[in-house]
């Protein structure tokens, strides 16, 4: 039996569209050397909260929240 290399390739965006379009350009470039594939497994969203006093000066109280989401597959 001979020898199997594996590959495992992550990738991450924060544009969920931009992901798909890269993942089925991988897809097609390895089925056409005739490699097995399986995938893609899409990984748990990341999500990063940031909050930021929206006043330069008083009202500590006020407050607006940001939100990056990093999606892997």
């Amino acid at each position: 039996m001979p020898p199997t290399q594996k590959m495992r390739i992550i990738l991450k965006a924060f544009d969920h569209r931009v992901l798909d379009v890269s993942a089925q350009q991988i897809l097609e470039t390895a089925e056409r050397t005739g490699a097995r594939v399986a995938g893609p497994v899409p990984m748990p969203t990341t999500k990063r909260m940031f909050t930021v006093i929206r006043s330069p000066h008083v009202n500590k109280d006020s407050r607006e929240y940001f939100e990056l989401r990093t999606i892997k597959d």
